[in-house]
């Protein structure tokens, strides 16, 4: 048996937990692990992915996603139907994140099973005990203990695990998100990652089947959950002003694409932007 591990996203944390992944959750399987970030990556981060075992293949990828056009339209068009803070970038986070995935079809190497990684998590168990769970090759298994569970359908990307064919779709889900404001579901609903995932599996007859891996976040050295909270909101809102700037804009101080942050502010955020340059026109 022989599995195919892929990571994807920014790998500052990996370190903290390479140690944990190799030798405890994917203890026991042979495997190769393939990888993808963004070129923006600090290059000391970037070092950090070469501490995985049986590195195969390290994609780095563009944000602006130049060849993918389609992205950037379909971020204008959710930008416009939805103000209430969208996560306009998820199309461009899971390409990166197919990126990663990429190369296992071209290096020649036959796998039994895919499951799928984030740099900045421990997972508890051992994945060897998860892989009797997948009984077909449309089986997905995911966790629900992250995601939230605001729906039946959400589905948290940052673990899973199936057959190579039933991964190779679940990794196509890049290709699905302009089409996505198509589906009645996912037009009816505020644009939340994990209930699109979700929406996008099941359309594509993939059998969801849940399990008990308990991810645990782990953050880098001397940072919280509250760190996390306001670089992640702050990031969303440079990323605007870069790619959408008429989008980034506010009124007496208030942003128009609102902000759901329960903990950083309008203030926080425009001010801290001002610093960099990026300034917050009125409107």
């Amino acid at each position: 048996m022989r599995i195919a591990v892929v990571y994807s996203g920014e790998p500052r944390s990996f370190d903290s937990v390479v140690d944990q992944h190799t030798n405890q959750f994917l203890e026991g399987i042979d495997y190769d692990t393939y990888h993808s970030t963004w070129t923006k990556t600090l290059s000391e981060d970037i070092e950090k992915i070469n501490l995985a075992p049986s590195v195969s293949n390290i994609s780095l990828v563009d944000y602006a996603c130049p060849d993918r056009p389609d992205l950037r339209h379909f971020e204008s068009i959710l930008l416009n139907n939805k103000q209430n803070h969208p996560i306009f970038m998820l199309g461009r986070i899971q390409y990166m994140t197919g990126m990663a995935f990429e190369p296992v079809h071209s290096n020649g190497m036959k796998y039994d099973y895919v499951v799928r990684l984030r740099y900045d998590f421990e997972y508890e168990g051992r994945l060897i005990d998860y892989i009797p769970l997948v009984k077909n090759q449309n089986d997905i298994v995911i966790t629900r203990k992250m995601g939230g569970k605001s729906s039946p359908l959400n589905v948290w990307d940052g673990f899973a695990l199936g057959s190579y064919t039933a991964m190779t779709w679940y990794f196509h889900f890049h290709r699905w998100i302009p089409f996505s404001l198509f589906n009645q579901d996912v037009a009816g609903w505020k644009f939340q990652p994990e209930f699109v995932y979700g929406t996008y599996l099941r359309h594509a007859g993939l059998n969801v089947v849940e399990s008990d891996v308990q991810p645990v976040h782990i953050y880098p050295e001397n940072h919280d959950v509250d760190w996390h909270r306001e670089t992640r909101t702050v990031q969303y809102y440079r990323d605007l002003a870069s790619f959408h700037s008429h989008f980034y804009v506010q009124r007496n101080g208030k942003l128009y694409i609102e902000n759901d942050s329960p903990v950083v502010t309008d203030e926080l955020i425009i001010s801290t932007l001002q610093k960099e340059g990026i300034q917050c026109n009125e409107i």
